[in-house]
């Protein structure tokens, strides 16, 4: 019988595998070093893999919520993170009109700082050193090529200087962002899925700083946001995210109207911009996300787990990559990988954050109306209980009880003059 040279081919490479383990995680970012990290430590031979040589930069807001804080606590790496990081107590919302409305931080551990800002360089680091710590092998840079599965294992295809090395699992964690090539090759992802766009930039000699997040919806895109986020005394990560419905905007763009605004200006005055700002797409389509496929689990970014109205994804991607090492460590454990035995990880997913992702894509329709912004931030300057239940939603709390809508907000307001 005649065999074709390509599947002769791909017979051979197959049989050159590198080395085998129970879990190979794809992607050293947030979700999956906290993937590797949960994994090992339950005892199962886990190898991460990314494209980049650490440490390396990721465009981000660099932003840790309290929800994020508490997970750094768990995994170990969070005093290591307080020393090299800011620590923020307040944030603060600028409607579109200009107005403000500011609280507290909320947060239920008093021995934890309420919220950071670390770099990505940085934390990205962290917490590839914490997996590996635990027991994680950690390879790069190594681009990942092809996902096979056979009859019991995966296949992972990936380029090492130079090589082409193939790597066997029991199964895979895919926690590659935004990018979305080997979800579609993988066939987790049947079509492209609509994005976020943002942009970013370093800035030093920054006025008028404090221990304040602050998210302003004034002069920028929308719908969409911009953000202040110190790092620093005097230095700040400053950015822009939209929900890109014109194709002439770049994210380009909306960041210098965003910092050549007045409110920006005059904190700029004196400022150094440190490099060019830099672009990024957000993938925040959770809801209607896949999150596994055949011996193949999704976290993070990857599934979709970015705030709709924020853009933050730190804390679900950690969150995420806990959820999926339980599950990975029972299904290696038990031997099952059924249908079954992968949809009650999606489950899981769903049942952490459903609730909440199907109120900020409401609040975010709502913000496509710069008018009832303005007119919720009034009602939280006079309310305190919403700007409590504000500040949740914000930092990717827990949703607000019942159904919240405009006509509730503005009867409230009507009752609070």
């Amino acid at each position: 019988m005649r065999c074709d040279c390509s599947e002769r081919w791909l017979a051979v490479s197959l049989l050159l595998v590198s080395a085998s383990y129970d879990v190979i995680v794809i992607g050293a970012g947030p979700a999956g070093s906290a993937t590797a990290h949960y994994a090992a430590a339950r005892g199962l031979r886990v190898l991460l893999l990314d494209k980049s040589t650490f440490p390396r930069d990721k465009t981000c807001g660099d932003g840790l919520t309290p929800r994020a804080v508490r997970m750094l606590a768990d995994m170990g790496v969070l005093e290591a993170l307080r020393a090299v990081g800011y620590e923020v107590r307040r944030f603060a919302v600028f409607a579109p009109r200009g107005h403000a409305t500011a609280a507290p931080i909320p947060h239920a551990d008093p021995m934890l700082p309420p919220a950071l800002v670390v770099p990505r360089r940085i934390l990205d680091d962290h917490l590839r050193q914490r997996a590996t710590a635990s027991g994680a092998e950690f390879v790069a840079p190594a681009h990942v090529v092809a996902l096979e599965r056979e009859q019991d294992s995966v296949v992972i295809t990936a380029e090492h200087n130079g090589r082409r090395l193939h790597y066997r699992a029991a199964m895979a964690v895919i926690a590659t962002g935004a990018s979305t090539r080997l979800l579609l090759q993988a066939g987790v992802l049947r079509t492209q899925p609509k994005v976020m766009v943002a942009s970013r930039a370093y800035f030093e000699r920054v006025r008028d700083l404090s221990d304040v997040w602050m998210l302003r919806f004034d002069h920028a895109p929308m719908p969409g946001y911009g953000w202040v986020f110190p790092i620093a005394p005097d230095s700040a990560n400053i950015g822009v995210g939209y929900f890109k419905e014109d194709r002439h905007t770049s994210a380009h763009h909306a960041f210098e109207r965003f910092v050549h605004a007045p409110p920006l200006r005059a904190m700029l005055r004196e400022a150094r911009q440190i490099e060019a700002a830099k672009g990024y797409p957000l993938r925040d389509d959770f809801l209607t996300a896949p999150t596994w496929a055949e011996r193949v689990l999704v976290v993070g970014e990857a599934a979709g787990l970015v705030n709709p109205l924020t853009g933050e994804g730190i804390d679900y991607a950690l969150e995420s990559g806990c959820i999926a090492a339980q599950h990975a460590h029972t299904m290696i454990s038990s031997g099952d990988f059924s249908p079954a035995a992968h949809h009650a990880y999606d489950q899981a997913l769903r049942a952490r954050f459903q609730a909440l992702f199907e109120f900020c894509w409401t609040v975010r329709r709502w913000a496509m109306r710069p008018w009832v912004l303005d007119v919720l931030v009034a009602l939280a300057n006079r309310r305190t209980d919403l700007r409590t239940k504000l500040a949740q939603v914000v930092l990717g709390g827990v949703p607000i009880r019942g159904r919240l809508t405009l006509g509730r907000a503005v009867r409230a307001l009507m009752r609070a003059r």
